[in-house]
C-alpha cells in the first residue's frame, strides 16, 4: 500500500498552485478538463496554432508528478486567468462516461488530488466503498464544472467530447473563438477515435508525458 500522507500533502500543493499560479508568458488559450475526456488529440493539433498547454509545460514545467501545475486540470479560474482575460476551451463529457474512463485507466484517485481533494484513498484504501467513491468523485465533478461557469462567457469556449471530433460546426467554432486563419485547419482536423484497449495498449497521456520530458 503507497504511503497514503503523500496524497495529503499533493492535494494541499495543487490547491496552491492552482491559486496562485502565474504564466512567464501570455498564453493565447488553453485547453482545460477534469480527465477522461479525450482532449490529448486537441492539445497536440492546437498545439501549433498558439502558445497552450504544451507550449508551457515543455518549456517550464518539469516532470514532478501531481505537484506541478497541469495546466490541462486547473478546476477554476485564478486571478490571473481572469485578469489577463485568457481564452478556455473547456471540455465536457457524460459523467459516467469520464468515470469509467478514470477507472479503466486507474486514474481515479489522481484525478481527485488534481482537482485538490486531499483524501482521494477514503473509499478505496480504508473504507472500500465504490458507490461512495463514484459519489464524491462526481461531485467533485460538479465542483470542477461550476467554478468555470462564472468565467467570462466571450472567453470560454463549452465543447463536448467525441463531438470535438465529428461534428464540422462545432470545428467552425473552434476557429473563430481562436481567430484561427489557417486555411487548411478544417480539412486535417483529426478525426474521433476510440482507444483499443488491449493487453498493448499504452494511455497517450503516459506517452505525451514521456515525449516532453525525455523520460525512458
Amino acid at each position: 500500500m503507497p504511503n497514503l500522507l503523500v496524497y495529503i500533502r499533493r492535494g494541499l500543493e495543487r490547491k496552491f498552485k492552482v491559486n496562485f499560479h502565474r504564466f512567464k508568458e501570455r498564453p493565447d488559450f488553453l485547453i482545460v478538463s477534469p480527465g477522461g475526456c479525450g482532449s490529448i488529440t486537441l492539445l497536440k493539433y492546437l498545439d501549433e496554432f498558439g502558445k497552450s498547454n504544451l507550449y508551457f509545460e515543455r518549456k517550464y514545467e518539469k516532470y514532478n508528478s501531481l505537484s506541478g501545475l497541469l495546466i490541462g486540470h486547473i478546476y477554476k479560474p485564478n486571478k490571473y486567468l481572469i485578469k489577463n482575460k485568457i481564452k478556455i476551451l473547456l471540455i465536457h463529457r457524460n459523467y459516467e462516461d469520464i468515470y469509467k474512463s478514470m477507472v479503466s485507466r486507474r486514474f481515479l484517485r489522481n484525478s481527485l488530488n488534481i482537482m485538490g481533494d486531499c483524501f482521494p484513498f477514503i473509499y478505496n484504501h480504508i473504507f472500500k466503498d465504490e458507490l461512495k467513491l463514484k459519489k464524491k468523485y462526481f461531485r467533485y465533478l460538479d465542483f470542477f464544472y461550476n467554478n468555470w461557469s462564472s468565467y467570462d462567457d466571450n472567453l470560454i469556449l463549452n465543447l463536448d467530447y467525441p463531438d470535438i471530433y465529428t461534428n464540422s460546426n462545432t470545428q467552425k467554432k473552434i476557429k473563430f473563438f481562436l481567430n484561427i486563419e489557417n486555411k487548411d485547419f478544417l480539412k486535417n482536423f483529426p478525426k474521433f477515435k476510440k482507444y483499443k484497449k488491449t493487453k498493448e495498449f499504452v494511455d497517450p497521456s503516459s506517452i505525451l508525458m514521456k515525449s516532453m520530458y525525455n523520460i525512458e
